[in-house]
C-alpha cells in the first residue's frame, strides 16, 4: 500500500466546482499534518477538475477517470486506496473545522475499541453563514434507535480504515447508504461522537424536494429489510408509515414555501456567541494558502462560497 500515513481524507466529488476549492481549504488548514488527501472525481462536466489539477502537494492524490459510478462506488474505492491507519470523509459541499482531525484521532488513539466517531456540526447555508448546530447530543446506539433515526452525521464520520474496508457501502441503498451501514454494523460496531461542532455542513434552506423523496424511499427499503428481525413486522409497519408521513409533510411544506422551516427543525439554534465563534473559523480557513489550488488569492482575504450543485 505504499508508505503510510496516519489518516486518509477522501473526498468524492461530482460537478462541485463552486465548492471544492472552501472543501479543500479545510483539510490543509486541519491542526494535524500527518494526512493524506484522496480526491476522486466522480464524472464531473462543470471542469470541477481543473480546481484542484494543479495542487502542488505530495500529499494529494487526484483520480480522474471520466466515469460516473455513484457516491457507493467511490467511498468503497476511497477506502481501497486509502495508505491511513485512519480514514475521514466528508462531502465536496463542506468544510471542516480545523481541530477536526486531531480530536477524532485522539479518541480513536485513546480507546482502541471505538471503530468509528462523528462529530457535531454547524449547519450553514449556501454562503456559509451558520444556521444551527446538530449532533450535539450523545449517540444513541440501540440497534432500533438506529433503524428509527439512523446514526452518525456521515460527512463527518473518521474510523479505522480497515473497518470500511471490511464493511463496503452496498449501493442498493442509493441516498440512505450510510443508514443502511449503521443499520447493518451496529451489532458489532463501537461508535463514538464528540459533541463539539467540528465541521460545517451546507444546508440549503430551499432544500430539495426530489432528493428527499428519493431518501425517504430508500429508507423505507431498509426498515424493510432489517425491521422485522430488529423490532417485529407491526414496529416496522409503523416506521414505514412515519416515513410516508414524512414524505407527505415535506410535499406540503415545500408547497407551502415552508420548507425551510421543515429543515431548520432539525437542527439547534445558535447563540450568538456560536455565530460569533463559526463565523471566526470559517474566516480563519477561507483565508489558508494552498499552493495550486484555483483562485486562490495571496493575502489574509477570503474567498465567498457561492451555491451551487452539491457533491456527490
Amino acid at each position: 500500500m505504499g508508505d503510510q500515513v496516519s489518516v486518509s481524507i477522501g473526498i468524492p466529488f461530482r460537478n462541485a466546482r463552486r465548492f471544492l476549492a472552501a472543501a479543500v481549504r479545510s483539510v490543509f488548514a486541519q491542526t494535524h499534518h500527518d494526512w493524506e488527501l484522496l480526491l476522486i472525481d466522480d464524472g464531473s462536466t462543470d471542469g470541477s477538475i481543473e480546481v484542484v489539477r494543479h495542487l502542488d502537494d505530495p500529499r494529494v492524490r487526484l483520480v480522474a477517470d471520466g466515469s460516473h459510478r455513484g457516491l457507493c462506488a467511490r467511498l468503497n474505492q476511497i477506502a481501497t486506496m486509502a495508505r491511513g491507519t485512519y480514514l475521514a470523509r466528508m462531502d465536496a459541499d463542506d468544510v471542516m473545522h480545523p481541530e477536526r482531525i486531531e480530536r477524532q484521532l485522539a479518541l480513536l488513539r485513546t480507546d482502541p475499541t471505538v471503530d468509528l466517531v462523528d462529530t457535531a456540526t454547524f449547519t450553514v447555508d449556501d454562503d456559509l453563514t451558520p444556521l444551527g448546530i446538530r449532533g450535539d447530543r450523545p449517540l444513541d446506539a440501540r440497534p432500533e434507535v438506529v433503524l428509527r433515526d439512523g446514526l452518525l452525521i456521515h460527512p463527518t464520520v473518521t474510523g479505522r480504515a480497515e473497518w470500511f474496508r471490511r464493511h463496503p457501502y452496498d449501493p442498493v441503498f442509493v441516498r440512505a447508504e450510510d443508514r443502511e451501514l449503521w443499520i447493518r454494523t451496529c451489532g458489532t460496531t463501537r461508535f463514538a461522537r464528540l459533541c463539539q461542532p467540528l465541521f460545517f455542513y451546507r444546508e440549503s434552506p430551499a432544500g430539495n424536494l426530489g432528493n428527499y423523496l428519493r431518501t425517504e424511499r430508500t429508507v423505507r427499503d431498509i426498515l424493510r429489510r432489517y425491521g422485522p428481525p430488529l423490532v417485529g413486522a407491526r414496529r416496522t409497519r409503523l416506521l414505514v408509515m412515519r416515513s410516508r408521513l414524512k414524505a407527505m409533510a415535506y410535499c406540503l411544506g415545500t408547497g407551502l414555501g415552508l420548507q425551510g422551516r421543515l429543515i431548520g427543525r432539525r437542527n439547534r439554534r445558535l447563540g450568538t456567541a456560536e455565530v460569533r465563534e463559526g463565523r471566526r473559523v470559517l474566516a480563519a480557513i477561507l483565508a489558508t494558502r494552498v499552493s495550486g489550488l484555483e483562485n486562490d488569492v495571496p493575502g489574509p482575504s477570503a474567498e465567498r462560497a457561492v451555491p451551487g450543485e452539491a457533491a456527490a
